[in-house]
């Protein structure tokens, strides 16, 4: 006899909770006797008379001083130590052993913390916050072989800052100059003594004379000397360079020859005597590799002007752009007849100039599509021997079905399964790409002076697409544009020309039949010239590591026909119509402006998890010569990188239910309007694996309502968006994910459950009431396989 018994989620998060329970039970197995478990800490500031209020940053400080740490844990269990309990084992080699030290991580005991030694660590950390008088005390408390340890801190008043003074040489120009940046100065009266404080400042004043000359200036050379005896807890600082300085650290300096070695090699032998004057800079050895007009873009040091770190790091922050380059040293040395002069010496070491890469492919697209692919790609890094990037790579890709609704149904009228299983795709392309390390213009520009190398892209390009027994299509593109960044946080992407065509080569009957059932389809997918521009501005502060607050926001506007139309109406053209649009060279133009802002918001929590969040809107509208945006123009939702529960153009518009019939087709759940939210919780399990929770939302919308000619019924009702009604058209999805992130390259796996299906008659569309385990239905699980994370 024999039963089917359905798992609730209940038990399967009772039998998850019981394996952490026992986990939590077991954390204490290899910690030997007399010894305990070294479970945790606290540390408690008291400081009822301290004005400062600076409870918070010193408990955190203190606590930074504990060594060693307990044992990591994810809400409070501990995975880590829980693997090296169950595989330890005293061999030194097997599977066992291999888990236990990889995997693993052995418990932390209390015998290895030494309280003393830590105290006193704390107290120095007090003292150099300007606690002079403290007192840092600890207990220990231990409960079944785990211990905690409690220290508490106590402080007083701090000792402030009573006045800076300078006691400078006035005699010496360096004095003079340190005396300057007294204005600016990180010490201020009335603040707390903070010995941190003063290492900045002494930075602060090196990097200010690094850009006056002062090349061999440290800030070493500066003395803070506090006095304490003015009483009440004040102190005054005094500010002075060491006797023992050298004249030459108390030198401004000038340059005087500039080298630059275009096609330098380690342990190369070269002659300065055989130079190529440029400019008045010296050119080693020709201008054979790269042209010196083209490098010298990328060269802001000057002879006869001071010596600045200024110039200095972005020479060699403009240079290193170059893809012709591989390394960048720059070097200095005293000029042998001038006690005042550098000489500067560039090497530069070429990259490998030409390469060929042939990479086989898993592609999976956001249109459903899924399968292998090869890319063989063609790279010159100094073509024209200016250091331009040539890139030609050669596409091809062999992709079915796998994503959409309907995968698994069978068709109602016929009760045969549907066609997705069998839909197949193959497709072939060219792009040649060109960028030219500088910017290429009609107009005469002044060289940006940004440590990031200005571009002008140029790129070309034909793709051939079968979409078997449904079409062929021919996609041209070119365009012409330029990318800059002014500064590290800020890009700006404008492309002037955009040119892209798309003809429909060959039609079979069966789509031929979806278009002319669906009037709005057919247009998106005629053969259109897009003739229009683009800009793009991003901004990142992600690349500042010990940011605890990162935000990114990609906004961008592609406009099509403005010019075009405006043109041709000026000369006297006929007004365009639905069945007689306007064309240039014999085709049918677009007409449309496309609005997209997406904005990302990233929180550091502790020291390896962060909370991510994302917000994705956009607009697209087409007028005058266009009646609807071209397919490739219009957005869709759902698939790894969007709402994970549901398959990619599963969704939409708004609570469109496509027919069983047209399941297979799915080449109208694309709209005008888009909107999608996510957040992501992300945290590490052991080594490189991490793991993440997740919930999306979202949904497309339509602009206008359109009728089918033939029947006098509305296309996809339900698709037009309405402010009182869309926020309950979202779709919303949660799930959670494995990541293996080995820094360079992450490999992720992402397990979406549907939560509301919009597309669902109201009252049945919240499902995770019914959710099942399974990878089938409108409650199952979606599983995502991407590279790379989502946001």
């Amino acid at each position: 006899m024999s039963a089917n018994i359905r798992r609730s989620p209940l038990y399967f998060a009772a039998t998850l909770l019981l394996t952490f329970l026992f986990w939590g039970c077991s954390s204490t197995k290899t910690v030997p006797e007399g010894d305990a478990l070294f479970a945790g800490f606290k540390v408690k500031v008291q400081n009822e008379k301290d004005s400062s209020k600076r409870e918070s940053a010193l408990t955190t400080e203190l606590g930074g001083t504990v060594r060693p740490k307990p044992n990591a844990s994810i809400f409070g269990l501990r995975p880590k130590l829980w693997i090296y309990n169950a595989f330890y084992t005293e061999k030194e080699k097997g599977l066992g052993h291999w888990i236990q030290s990889k995997l693993g991580e052995a418990p932390v005991l209390l015998s290895e913390v030494d309280t003393s030694s830590i105290n006193g660590v704390m107290s120095a950390r007090l003292h150099n916050k300007g606690y002079f008088v403290n007192q840092v005390s600890s207990s220990t408390t231990i409960k079944k072989k785990k211990a905690t340890i409690d220290w508490t801190a106590k402080v007083g008043e701090p000792y402030r800052i009573r006045k800076i003074a300078y006691t400078l040489n006035d005699s010496l120009p360096v004095h003079k100059d340190i005396q300057q940046t007294q204005a600016e100065s990180l010490l201020k009266p009335g603040d707390p003594y903070d010995l941190a404080t003063m290492t900045l400042e002494r930075t602060r004043i090196d990097g200010l004379l690094k850009n006056k000359g002062y090349f061999y200036f440290s800030p070493d050379l500066l003395i803070f000397s506090v006095d304490t005896t003015a009483g009440d807890r004040k102190a005054d600082v005094l500010v002075r360079v060491k006797s023992a300085a050298t004249p030459r650290t108390l030198q401004a300096y000038k340059l005087n020859d500039i080298y630059i070695h275009a096609d330098y090699f380690l342990n190369d032998s070269i002659s300065t005597n055989d130079t190529l004057d440029v400019r008045g800079y010296r050119y080693i050895p020709n201008e054979n590799y790269v042209k010196a007009k083209h490098l010298l873009r990328g060269v802001f040091l000057y002879q006869d002007s001071l010596y600045t770190r200024q110039n200095q790091l972005l020479t060699v922050s403009r240079l290193m752009g170059l893809p012709a380059y591989k390394f960048v040293n720059l070097e200095y040395a005293q000029d042998t007849t001038s006690t005042d002069r550098l000489n500067a010496f560039l090497y530069l070491t070429p990259a490998l100039k030409k390469s060929l890469r042939l990479e086989a492919q898993m592609v999976n697209k956001t249109n459903g599509f899924a399968g292998p692919g090869l890319l063989a790609s063609f790279r010159n890094r100094n073509a024209f021997h200016g250091s331009e990037l040539l890139n030609v790579d050669f596409t091809g890709t062999f992709e079915s079905f796998v994503g959409g609704r309907g995968a698994e149904r069978t068709n109602p009228e016929t009760g045969e399964e549907n066609q997705n299983s069998n839909l197949t795709s193959y497709e072939l392309g060219v792009q040649t790409n060109l960028t030219i390390p500088h910017i290429v213009s009609p107009f005469r520009m002044r060289n940006l002076r940004t440590e990031f190398v200005p571009k002008t892209r140029i790129n070309v390009g034909f793709n051939f697409l079968n979409r078997v027994n449904f079409f062929h299509m021919n996609s041209y593109n070119a365009s012409y544009g330029y990318n800059w960044r002014p500064k590290q946080t800020i890009t700006h992407e404008i492309t002037p020309i955009n040119l892209q065509f798309v003809q429909l080569a060959r039609t079979q009957p069966a789509f031929e039949e979806i278009l002319r059932n669906n009037r709005l389809l057919q247009r998106s997918f005629e053969e259109q010239f897009i003739i229009g521009s683009m800009y793009r501005f991003t901004y990142s502060n992600q690349a500042i590591k010990e940011r605890r607050h990162q935000f990114y926001n990609d906004a961008s506007i592609d406009v099509s026909g403005n010019l075009v139309n405006a043109l041709q109406s000026l000369t006297g053209s006929d007004s365009p119509t639905d069945e007689t649009p306007r064309t240039l060279f014999g085709q049918t133009y677009s007409q449309y402006s496309r609005l997209q802002n997406d904005f990302r918001y990233y929180l550091k929590v502790g020291e390896s998890s962060q909370i991510a969040t994302r917000l994705l809107t956009g607009v697209g509208f087409s007028y005058g010569n266009s009646r609807t945006m071209p397919y490739v123009k219009q957005f869709s939702i759902g698939g790894p990188n969007s709402i994970r529960a549901f398959r990619p153009r599963s969704v939409g518009p708004g609570t469109y239910d496509v027919p069983d019939s047209l399941l297979f087709s799915f080449f109208d759940q694309t709209g005008d309007i888009k909107l999608e939210g996510n957040v992501e919780y992300r945290f590490p399990i052991f080594g490189f694996v991490k793991g993440a929770l997740f919930v999306d939302a979202g949904n497309i919308w339509l602009l206008r309502e359109t009728v089918n000619p033939t029947t006098g019924e509305v296309d996809r009702p339900g698709g037009v968006f309405n402010t009182s009604t869309f926020m309950s058209q979202l779709a919303v999805g949660t799930g959670f994910g494995v990541r293996v992130d080995i820094e360079f390259f992450v490999i992720r796996l992402d397990f979406g459950i549907p939560v509301r299906v919009p597309y669902l008659p109201p009252g049945e569309r919240n499902v995770i009431k019914d959710f099942n385990f399974g990878f089938t239905g409108d409650t199952g699980m979606t599983l995502n396989i991407g590279v790379g994370y989502p946001f």
